[in-house]
């Protein structure tokens, strides 16, 4: 065959199997089209298999629940640490059905508790509880509730943990100014509100794994004056966030688990009413963060949280992770007075 015929025959192969290529191109597309859309290409926050201790819920109201109805949603179990006194009320209420509503997950299935323990987060040991607690009718019938024994128990029944979540805080002389506040109504703030956490990484950490994550919740009042919220819980939530980073460090480096803070912004709870402005605090942001006019929700700061503890934060650590709509960058108030102008 001569050059010129075989270049002729080259050309007309390489033509045929072009367009019989072009006729499959748009089945072969299709294929793939479809085998994407079969694909879930999602960035799920996958807690499966996972453990949480969470303590701090005695409602379906606080932070606490939306931060573990997230962790459930994720595919955690979860396990709670419930306020002794409180305890009772809870376990019936939760009985009852009464927080059924809130316990619904997205496929319709309600949010289960491993277990339910009793835990006061202000005394370490059982050597540290005084004796009117001791013999205390609200303490009755309860035993092994101080964060030593609440660990050993976690560990008895669970093993392991992956998650610990610190959702305390207690000022029993919040209303007062801080001119006003006494000695003892100082150090419980900081004892019941900071220190806790402390305390809780001291008998947690070492029954949790590798890579596991602790966080808490503070609030703006650490780093700004936020008149009203007094009592020493300002001091309490700025010791916090300092505690954070130190324990970070610490933690991480002893057991391999990371520690952050989340600031919520203000939300109508239960135990924020207990404050007495929180109503006001709620129509501030309202009108003065960025996302104005957008309430919070506590499912907000529960979807932060389940994020911050799942393999997707991997590298944040020792941070203080703010959601409250932004309020924390404002430096200036939109519906201050003095801001006013006449015509």
């Amino acid at each position: 065959m001569s050059s010129a015929m075989a270049t002729q025959q080259f050309t007309a192969n390489v033509l045929r199997t072009g367009a019989r290529n072009a006729r499959k191109a748009p089945r072969a597309a299709s294929r793939m089209t479809v085998r994407a859309a079969q694909t879930d290409l999602t960035l799920p926050i996958d807690l499966r298999g996972k453990k949480a201790f969470v303590a701090g819920v005695a409602d379906d109201q606080g932070f606490g629940w939306a931060i573990s109805k997230c962790l459930a949603q994720a595919g955690c179990e979860v396990i709670l640490g419930t306020w002794v006194p409180a305890l009772n009320i809870f376990e019936t209420s939760l009985r009852r059905g009464k927080f059924d509503e809130s316990r619904k997950l997205s496929d319709g299935s309600l949010m289960e508790f491993a277990k339910v323990y009793p835990m006061d987060a202000v005394f370490d040991t059982y050597d540290d509880v005084p004796e009117e607690i001791r013999t205390n009718k609200r303490y009755a019938g309860n035993e092994k509730w101080t964060v030593a024994e609440c660990a050993e128990q976690v560990e008895k029944d669970f093993g392991k943990i992956d998650i610990l979540v610190h959702s305390l805080a207690n000022g029993p002389e919040v209303a007062k100014p801080l001119l006003e506040t006494s000695r003892n109504g100082y150090l419980a703030a900081l004892s019941a509100s900071s220190y806790s956490k402390v305390s809780m990484l001291q008998r947690f950490g070492p029954i949790m794994n590798k890579g596991g994550a602790a966080i808490s919740l503070t609030y703006l009042a650490s780093e700004r004056i936020i008149p009203g919220y007094g009592g020493g819980m300002s001091s309490a939530k700025a010791a916090l966030e300092s505690d954070t980073q130190v324990l970070a460090y610490e933690a991480g480096r002893k057991w391999g688990i990371r520690v952050n803070t989340i600031s919520a912004g203000p939300l109508g709870s239960r135990a924020a009413k207990a404050i007495g402005f929180i109503d006001d605090m709620i129509n501030y942001s309202l009108t003065n963060a960025p996302l104005g006019e957008k309430p919070l929700t506590a499912m907000e700061i529960g979807q932060t949280a389940a994020f911050l503890c799942s393999p997707l934060a991997s590298g944040i650590t020792g941070s203080c992770i703010y959601v409250d709509n932004g309020l924390h960058a404002m430096g200036l108030a939109t519906d201050a007075k003095s801001l006013e102008r006449s015509d």
